[in-house]
């Protein structure tokens, strides 16, 4: 992971965060496939969570861009898109699975999320179609989470970072400084409850937002390469630093951390009120910076992101994150048009790399000329430099475990958060998944 990292780095370095790239390898109209021997058009059915074209989040406007695009790019494909509300979309996802009744090129997450399918059969290896030209505008390490036993089955588009957001206009107008240490973030959480605004924004009715407040306090206490471990089944959740970081996590709950009804909150309320000023904080992953500064936001140019603070007595370092690369459109083995849905797959995943990037979504996965890059999200610039020294990654935790696994720790962070699970049974409990 680490060498992803320096790879990126040096990526948006040679940018200077806004100096172009000269043109690198072919653009996305080389992966286009030849027109049909009869001249008609393929179609191609195309399944996301990308569900409203009107969304502000950078990976929405970066995959309509995308979409619309590819009726110019590659005139002998049809494209049938349809969009699905995210938790939605993964119970759609299973029962397509269950009747293997998939569409061409699908939306998943990497890593254990996408496993099953590989096991399964039902996805299509790329090996076949990744040319030179393709894996050299691949940035290194970019596709960990999409390999296994050696083949490739997705490709990459971003590297997402979580970090934790701050108002700046409420942390000045209520006199609160910004949160070096865990000691200053459980003062600055005292301080807005005392003004009536919620700390800390949490959509715990979705479960999947707790999993990256855990996670990065896991992070902290834990340690990473300890945590990574943990999750992967070769280390333990039931240790003095995990019953720790469970601890801390329900006590910031009690505490009025994320506001009076965070698991009766869903993530578009608890992005709401971010974005309208209700909420002083939110830890979230990058996505979260085209909200910040969309032209409807009252949060416009009042947002920073910081590193989440250090733990005093954890093992981790501010300098180790939650994230990494890991969402792309996988290939259906079903399909009857191998060659146009590998083709849309790679083309969707490398426009839309350049453009969630520039839209402030997250850093990019694949090499590109990024043009004009004045007017480059300033979150986005924020956030290259947050992690610029980085010694470690651990990737949303739904996605590295999947299926069950995932499910049992989203709801056993849920309790956790709720107070209806001691921090020691919920570390047994974790680690009960792993045998």
């Amino acid at each position: 992971m680490n060498k992803m990292v320096k790879k990126i780095v040096s990526f948006l370095l040679a940018l200077g965060l806004v100096l172009p790239l000269a043109a690198c390898g072919n653009s996305q109209e080389s992966a286009a496939p030849q027109d049909s021997s009869d001249g008609d058009k393929v179609t191609i059915t195309l399944w996301s969570q990308f569900s409203d074209p009107n969304s502000t989040d950078g990976n929405y406007v970066a995959f309509y861009n995308a979409l619309e695009s590819i009726k110019t790019d590659m005139p002998n494909v049809e494209v049938i898109h349809e969009g699905t509300e995210s938790e939605s979309y993964k119970v759609k996802l299973k029962t397509s699975m269950a009747a293997r009744e998939l569409p061409d090129v699908f939306f998943n997450w990497g890593a254990g999320t996408m496993k099953p399918y590989v096991d399964a059969g039902l996805v299509l290896p790329l090996d076949d179609y990744m040319t030179d030209d393709i894996k050299s505008r691949i940035l290194g390490g970019t596709l960990d989470n999409f390999t296994f036993d050696g083949k490739v089955y997705g490709y990459p588009y971003s590297v997402a970072v979580a970090s934790l957001y701050v108002n700046t206009e409420l942390f000045e107008q209520y006199d609160v400084k910004i949160p070096e240490t865990y000691d200053e973030l459980l003062e600055a959480v005292d301080a807005f409850n005392a003004a009536g605004i919620t700390p800390i924004a949490l959509g715990e009715k979705d479960l999947w937002p707790g999993l990256m407040i855990f996670g990065i306090h896991a992070i902290r206490m834990a340690g990473a390469e300890a945590f990574n471990a943990a999750l992967m089944g070769t280390g333990s959740y039931d240790t003095p630093e995990m019953v720790e970081a469970a601890r801390l996590v329900q006590e910031l709950a009690a505490r009025g951390g994320f506001g009076d009804s965070a698991t009766s909150t869903s993530q578009d309320d608890a992005v709401a009120a971010i974005k309208q000023g209700r909420a002083a904080m939110m830890f979230m992953g990058s996505w979260l910076n085209g909200d910040c500064e969309a032209d409807d936001a009252a949060v416009k140019g009042k947002m920073t992101v910081i590193k989440f603070p250090t733990i005093e007595g954890g093992k981790g370092s501010a300098d180790e994150f939650h994230g990494g690369s890991g969402e792309t459109f996988l290939v259906s083995s079903d399909t009857e048009h191998p060659d146009e849905a590998a083709a849309v797959a790679q083309y969707i995943c490398e426009k839309m790399s350049k453009d969630q990037f520039l839209a402030g979504s997250g850093m990019p996965a694949w090499e590109a000329d990024m043009g004009d890059t004045s007017n480059l999200n300033r979150l986005s610039s924020e956030i290259a430099d947050l992690t610029k020294d980085a010694t470690g990654y651990v990737y949303w935790l739904d996605s590295l475990t999947g299926g069950s696994t995932a499910d049992t720790i989203m709801n056993e962070i849920a309790n956790l958060i709720a107070g209806t699970r001691t921090p020691e049974d919920f570390c047994k409990n974790l680690q009960a998944l792993n045998g």
